[in-house]
């Protein structure tokens, strides 16, 4: 869909008047609304603290019971638009009365393979005063492979259109009902959100003026593909083979790496603070050495599959295209890879979109998976999906924002692919550090998994865990609202100051707060104080 789509509707969008707050106006917007492809199916006025169903939601969404809590009095919408005459993507609108709407737009991204609406965003965004909407990128579940055969268009909106959709769908949706335009646009999103983000700012820099991107997952196809490679590295699929390494091993593995490497960072915590800076030789857990029982020690055999599973991907020519999987972290992506004595990755996301998108087959099974699967889906780059371009100049020269975070313990996507990232930006726009902070700041948080969890202090406010601490809504603790003040203040985050919550309860009782660093400054512990106070770690710049 191009931007001259709306020429028109923006034109009209502009004499709109101001709705008054009230479920008439909601109700009769739905007949005001005039942008091309746009079908109104849903819209209703709902009162701040009401809970709605949402009985319309696959299994893999949440299922039919999936219920979201208003945060705001607000007019929700549900739209759909035709991207071609063979697609189409479902957009959700949470529209703050004019009196607590702030004039700002929050659009937000998906995960895995898309196809869920994000409501913690939009929860969290229509509680601080967004015009907050989400996305299915074009069809309708997180798990299969049926939506994606033989329906290219359908792929191009997952790949790469949807979010630009978004975009300019929710902003002509707010000039028309609240008569004016948004002062600035925002976007959050996690892993595959986190690539949307990233990929929109290549594509339309136009589109939004600051982003708030977790675990990205940019160079998408080789983050799934790492998994199939991974699991025929142990052993898999030949589950009686002397090479491979049973799943029931994998955390005595994880185990005694923690072990080993956790203390180097001066702290013992159970968290390898920068796993990225090891490596680990697995031999020390071969049978015979005591460091594992009986039952978990490894053969020879397998402590070659377990020293392989650490090593970088490469492609068929011999070239490095994925870091080394983040030593401390789980490995159920690869490890959990049988049910009931069979064969079975329980990472599904590599199955469907090859199926799907890659090879339109749905009889293909990654049991025989290799290099050569994952150089023909870069090959194709269904959708353009795998998002790794590096030139970000118009976003930068606009005067855009990123705030990015990633665990070090990620499960998913190692954080060493943010650390590749952020040099590959700088290299490609020539820019000093200084000038890279000026527009894009990357955070690790040591001891966080994939988006959310772990050992560590994780929570900063990261627009998918709902619901905010209220206590802590402000731009030290809340990388959104860090991210608003850099934008609209000029004030950039020096640093972020996460939380643990007892139970990861967010909002329960503290147990400890760290302060975390623009990459690639590095928060560490200063060697005298109480290391579950943020006042006790500070951020320096990496030594020899």
């Amino acid at each position: 869909m191009r931007s001259s789509t709306f020429g028109v509707a923006i034109f009209l969008g502009l004499i709109f008047h101001l709705v008054s707050c009230s479920p008439e106006a909601c109700a009769s917007f739905n007949t005001e609304i005039s942008i091309p492809n746009v079908t109104v199916v849903a819209n209703n006025y709902l009162l701040n603290g009401t809970s709605i169903a949402l009985p319309g939601t696959v299994e893999s969404c949440g299922g039919p019971d999936l219920k979201a809590n208003v945060t705001a009095d607000l007019c929700r919408l549900v739209l759909i638009v035709a991207t071609t005459p063979q697609s189409e993507v479902q957009i959700e609108a949470w529209l703050p009365d004019p009196k607590t709407w702030k004039g700002q737009f929050l659009a937000t991204g998906n995960g895995g393979i898309g196809g869920c609406i994000d409501y913690s965003t939009i929860q969290n965004g229509a509680g601080l005063g967004f015009a907050s909407f989400g996305t299915n990128a074009g069809h309708n579940g997180s798990v299969g492979y049926e939506f994606f055969l033989n329906q290219p268009e359908v792929i191009n909106d997952f790949g790469h259109r949807a979010i630009h959709v978004e975009a300019e769908v929710g902003k002509e949706i707010i000039r028309q009902y609240y008569g004016t335009a948004a002062a600035k646009s925002y976007y959050a999103g996690c892993s595959t959100g986190g690539r949307q983000g990233f990929q929109n700012a290549h594509l339309y820099p136009g589109d939004f003026d600051g982003l708030l991107l977790g675990s990205p997952g940019i160079d998408w196809l080789h983050i799934v593909a790492s998994k199939g490679v991974l699991a025929r590295r142990i052993g898999w699929p030949y589950l009686n083979s002397s090479a491979y390494v049973r799943p029931e091993q994998w955390p005595a593995i994880v185990e005694a790496q923690i072990r080993q490497l956790d203390p180097l960072d001066g702290v013992t915590d159970g968290i390898i603070d920068e796993p990225t800076k090891h490596r680990f030789d697995p031999a020390s857990l071969v049978c015979g050495t005591g460091v594992l029982n009986s039952s978990m020690c490894l053969s020879p055999q397998q402590v070659e599959s377990v020293r392989r599973a650490y090593e970088p991907i490469a492609n068929t020519s011999g070239q490095i295209v994925y870091p080394s999987f983040e030593l401390g972290s789980k490995t159920d992506v690869f490890s959990e890879n049988q049910a009931n004595g069979t064969a079975k990755l329980s990472y599904t996301v590599l199955q469907d979109f090859w199926r799907g998108a890659v090879f339109n087959s749905s009889s293909w099974t990654p049991e025989n998976f290799s290099e050569s699967d994952m150089d023909i889906a870069l090959k194709l780059n269904p959708g353009q999906v795998n998002a790794v371009e590096t030139d970000l100049s118009s976003f930068y020269s606009k005067g855009g924002k990123i705030i990015a975070y990633h665990g070090r313990n990620d499960e998913t996507i190692t954080s060493a692919l943010s650390e590749r990232f952020f040099s590959d930006i700088q290299s490609t726009l020539d820019l000093s550090l200084t000038e890279m902070h000026d527009f894009y700041r990357l955070f690790f948080l040591p001891g966080m998994n994939h988006c959310a969890g772990g050992l560590g202090a994780w929570s900063i406010g990261s627009a998918q865990s709902y619901p905010y601490d209220q206590a802590l809504l402000n731009s030290k603790h809340n990388g959104l609202l860090a991210l608003i003040d850099w934008v609209e203040n000029g004030s950039p985050p020096e640093v972020l100051v996460g939380t643990k919550y007892e139970n990861d309860v967010i909002g329960s009782k503290i147990t400890a707060q760290r302060t975390y660093c623009p990459y690639s400054l590095a928060s560490k512990w200063d060697g005298f104080n109480d290391t579950s106070q943020a006042t006790s770690w500070k951020c320096v710049y990496p030594g020899p």
